[in-house]
């Protein structure tokens, strides 16, 4: 009797058993499958690129192919969606870092200049113990013509291993011939906040030149170092400074985080901003945290235009939600998107593509849609009594205020002519004006008649008093 039971004990087990199994075959399939969904796609791609290696007319590389389908693919998402393929990578990690291996050297070419030219030598850098001057032609690199070059391939070239040299040939006004320039390349720490000129030993001057009371500090990108040198900045104008100008204009923005630690440095509470994205993971809310290294009572003015662009937006907008800042000059860009950057395998590739949209304190939107008009709501717009828009000659004379303050040479020169208060900066003769009212105690409202007939002044006139060099 036992026997049989155990036997009856035996068969009553074996579809169990048997159920188990199918259950874990099962598993195993849906797995399968689903991977085999994942990468069809990928499995097509390959195929692909092996027909158009293997029957193409001339021979193509698989690698370009890849290169290439890669970027197709991206092109289905946005504007700001990219493929970084190597020749691309390290610099774009370059600019994140802000540091990279050359001669510290901003040139421009076609179309802005008929060919390479240099803006400014970084202080402090190889080309500028070089001797290189604003608006000396790169005749040659490295042996090779300029001829219809443009920047980025010539910024290349330039760039390489530090401690290896390379040989510029330069054209300068004033000199009968050309002359060859043999320059070390250099680690070059890129900075990404200004004052308002160039000391002689490569050091920022953070107060106005026309109101010592006002410090004035440009942020151009928020970079991985932003932050120390926003520290550094707001340590240096302290206790002196009574007033402080933000200036954001040309900043198309950089690390998200870093825009909401500078934001920390500058309110006590509240939402700093929030992102939402498709999945729940890439949603978030950044806070405060009561890390203010400058005053609340200090009156602020953050000075924008329509190329500042996402974290400049999320800095510009927290500062006006929070009612910490003013916001003047002209309405931002309007790029209220979150891109991270997802490297492929170990080749030097990565794909940067859209996982959120952040928005500001308020709740209010920042991204401007292919659909939207001006009447829509996006991006960042200034305060009314605050708001200039300026022509592309103006901005034209804006940039060359920025070379000039910041090369040695010049704002050290003892000969340099007296120029007009903020002189090629109406937008920022806007924020003096009213800053200066502020801390006199004659600021009037934005309703006040008198104001709007001082503001067609200031817009007229100072680009006028420019002295171009």
């Amino acid at each position: 009797m036992v026997r049989v039971a155990e036997f009856e004990l035996e068969t009553e087990a074996l579809p169990v058993r048997n159920i188990q199994i199918l259950v874990v075959i099962m598993l195993v399939c849906i797995a399968c499958y689903v991977q085999a969904e994942r990468l069809k796609y990928a499995g097509k791609i390959g195929s692909a690129i092996q027909l158009i290696e293997q029957n193409f007319v001339e021979e193509r590389d698989p690698q370009e192919l890849y290169y290439a389908a890669m970027d197709g693919i991206v092109s289905r998402l946005d504007r700001f969606s990219e493929f970084i393929p190597p020749a691309k990578y390290e610099q774009f990690q370059a600019g994140i870092e802000q540091e990279f291996g050359g001669l510290g050297i901003l040139v421009e070419g076609p179309p802005v200049a008929q060919q390479i030219t240099v803006v400014a030598p970084i202080p402090g850098t190889p080309a500028f113990r070089a001797g290189l001057q604003p608006g000396d032609i790169i005749a040659q690199i490295a042996g090779e013509p300029t001829e219809g070059m443009f920047a980025d391939k010539a910024s290349e070239m330039m760039r390489g291993p530090v401690g290896e040299s390379v040989v510029l040939r330069i054209r300068r006004a004033g000199e009968p011939l050309e002359f060859d320039v043999q320059i070390e390349r250099a680690d070059i720490q890129v900075d990404s906040i200004y004052g308002d000129r160039i000391r002689a030993d490569s050091s920022w001057d953070y107060f106005l030149k026309e109101d010592r009371r006002i410090a004035y500090i440009r942020i151009n990108l928020f970079g991985e170092k932003t932050v120390a040198e926003f520290e550094k900045a707001l340590a240096a104008i302290q206790p002196e400074a009574q007033a402080v100008i933000l200036d954001l204009r040309y900043n198309p923005g950089g690390i998200l985080s870093c825009a909401v630690q500078l934001c920390n440095m500058l309110v006590d509470k509240g939402v700093v901003v929030s992102t939402r994205g498709r999945r729940d993971i890439f949603g978030s809310e950044f806070r405060a945290k009561s890390e203010v290294q400058l005053p609340l009572d200090i009156p602020m003015v953050v000075l924008i235009n329509q190329q500042s662009a996402s974290a400049s937006e999320i800095m510009a907008g927290c500062l006006q939600d929070l009612g910490r800042a003013k916001i003047a000059g002209s309405r931002s860009f309007g790029k209220g998107t979150v891109q991270q950057v997802f490297p492929l395998d170990n080749d030097q590739t990565a794909l940067k593509f859209t996982t959120a949209r952040f928005y500001r304190p308020s709740g209010k939107n920042i991204h401007r849609t292919e659909e939207m008009n001006e009447e829509d709501e996006w991006g960042v717009s200034p305060d009314s009594d605050l708001e200039l828009k300026v022509s592309d000659l103006q901005n034209l004379y804006l940039n060359q205020r920025w070379r000039r303050n910041g090369d040695p040479r010049i704002t050290a020169s003892p000969e340099q002519p007296p120029a007009p208060a903020c002189a090629g900066d109406p937008q920022l003769k806007l924020v003096l004006d009213y800053l200066q009212a502020v801390l006199d105690g004659s600021h009037r409202s934005p309703g006040d008649p008198l104001v709007e007939q001082e503001r067609p002044a200031a817009q007229i006139t100072a680009p006028l008093e420019v002295a171009i060099p």
